[in-house]
This record gives structure tokens, sequence and C-alpha cells, in this order.
């Protein structure tokens, strides 16, 4: 990507945001640019776009975990690491979704999605409604209300659902069964990240207990200078490693959905914006254990 092109999405990403381009790091800036250059693409891409309402639905799902690792890059603009890394979550699930829904059978299972969507809500809706059978009258009936509208919009939903599978000649008897996420990313030869980045990445978005007992432990520690300061740095270069490591997936997820869209110069791009993003994890990566923040991250006085 030539600086001009650089200077352009950096100033079109900065602008929706109310940031100052002037205030963005060049490892942030590398990396706005990389995610946004291919969903730009897309988006011009939009009207070859044939008939199948599966396809502009992969499109929405792209958009949408597209803004969600905007959101995350925006918040590290503005120095909220940990935050920036609990949306990091948020775009490693949806694009792992992505990808699987685009591999294979796209039609079929985003039906499979949509059904398994309705059935668990509609589940919560009967636990809600026993949890709030011991309450009074007058509560009861508040909840009564809301659970029933919730339970109409559930069946304008399968009304749509059913609209859907028919005119994209989906067998209503394969779209009943969902994977859960550990199984999409088997799917995807990726299940080994389940049980390491992804595990990590709940932890931050639990807020479990492993800041806090940092936080204990290094002001615990007495007579070594500096112990507090190096955590904080190691923790938000980890944060920095989550969030690439959830642009990757979002990249791979561009990739999964314009190879099936027919869209090579997307291609084209999302593999120049995959390796630029895989080699900035290369580079982040070596720092999560020496204590180091990585210098083209530290933000600049606008």
């Amino acid at each position: 990507m030539n600086e001009e092109a650089h200077n352009v999405i950096l100033a079109y990403f900065c602008e929706r945001r109310c940031l100052s381009p002037k205030a963005i790091s060049s490892g942030l800036a590398d990396m706005i640019c990389a995610v946004t250059a291919p969903y730009l693409l897309i988006v011009e891409c939009l009207d070859s776009l044939d008939s199948d309402p599966s396809n502009g639905l992969l499109v929405k799902l792209v958009h949408r975990a597209y803004e969600t690792a905007a959101g995350s890059l925006a918040l590290i603009a503005i120095n909220h690491l940990r935050e920036a890394e609990i949306l990091a979550r948020s775009v490693y699930e949806s694009t792992a979704t992505t990808a699987y829904i685009a591999k294979e059978l796209p039609s079929l299972r985003l039906a499979q999605l949509f059904r398994a969507y309705v059935k668990e809500e509609r589940e919560q809706n009967s636990k809600w409604a026993k949890d709030a059978e011991g309450a009074s009258p007058e509560v009861w009936q508040e909840h009564d209300e809301r659970i029933r509208v919730k339970n109409e919009a559930m069946d304008a939903y399968e009304q749509l659902i059913d609209i859907y599978i028919s005119h994209c000649r989906v067998d209503p008897g394969k779209a009943t069964k969902w994977p859960s996420l550990i199984d999409r990313l088997t799917a995807l030869d990726r299940r080994i990240e389940y049980r390491t980045v992804y595990a990590a990445m709940c932890s931050q978005a639990h807020h479990d207990a492993e800041d806090v007992l940092n936080y204990f432990l290094a002001h615990s520690i007495e007579g070594i200078k500096g112990v507090s300061e190096r955590m904080e740095r190691e923790a938000d270069a980890f944060s920095i490693f989550m969030v690439l490591f959830g642009l990757r997936s979002y990249m791979e997820a561009i990739l999964a959905v314009c190879s099936h869209l027919k869209f090579p110069t997307v291609v084209v791009e999302g593999l120049i914006s995959l390796k630029r993003v895989t080699d900035e994890l290369q580079v982040v990566s070596p720092l999560l254990d020496s204590g180091e923040f990585p210098q083209n991250w530290i933000a600049k006085l606008a």
C-alpha cells in the first residue's frame, strides 16, 4: 500500500471515530489500514452480488465484524488496551463463525445458525418465566408481558427462517444442528486456538481473578523495583497481541467470504493484509515475556 492510500484510509477511519490521525502510533495505523482496505474493496464489489440472500448475509457478517474490530482499534488509540482486548474476543468468535459458514454450504449453515439462535432464545424465555413465577402478581405480569413479546418476535423470526430455507432450497431436516465454537474451529483446522488464545481472551472478558492476582503479587514483592511497571507493560503487550490475533481471524474470514463470493480483488488485498497482521503478531509475540512494550505501538501526542 502506497503512502497516499495509507493516509486516505487512516483519515477515513479516524474521521468516523472522532480521532486524530496525528495521535495514532505507526503500528496501530498499519493495522487500521490492513483491516480497512479489504473491507472498503468489498463495499465497491457489492453491485456484483447475485440474488442469493446468503451472499448478502455473509457480507453483513463481515460488516459487523469489521465494526467491532474497528472499535477495538479505536480503543487502543485512546489507551484502553484491556477493553480493546475484550472486544477482540467478539471479533474472534464472530469471524470464526463467518469463516465456518463461508467454507461450505453457506445457505444451510446460515439456516442452522438462525434456528439455533431462536431455539436458545425460547429456552431462555422458558427459564425466565419459571424464575419469575415466585414474584408478586404485579411484577409477574410485567415479566409475563415482556416474555410474550419476545416469544412473538421468535415466531416472526421462525417464519422468516422458513421462507429463507424454502427460497434457498435448503433441506429443513439438515438445518437443525449448529456446532459449538470448538467444533467450528475444528472444522477450520484451528482447534488448538480454542484451548490457548481463545481461553485467554475469555479471561479478560469475564474479568476473572488473573489481573487482580497480578496486581496483588506485584505490590506484595519488596526489595525489587519496577515489578508492577513491568507487569503492566507485559499486560499491555498481551492486549495488543490479543487484538492482533482477533484481526488475523477477521482477515481469514474476509478471505473465506470473498473466495466464496468470487471477489478476486478483495482476495488479493486480503492476502496482503493477512500477511501484515501475521508479521505484526510475530513482532509482538517475543515481547510478551520480556517486560517490553512494542515501540511502534506507543501512542503519539496529538
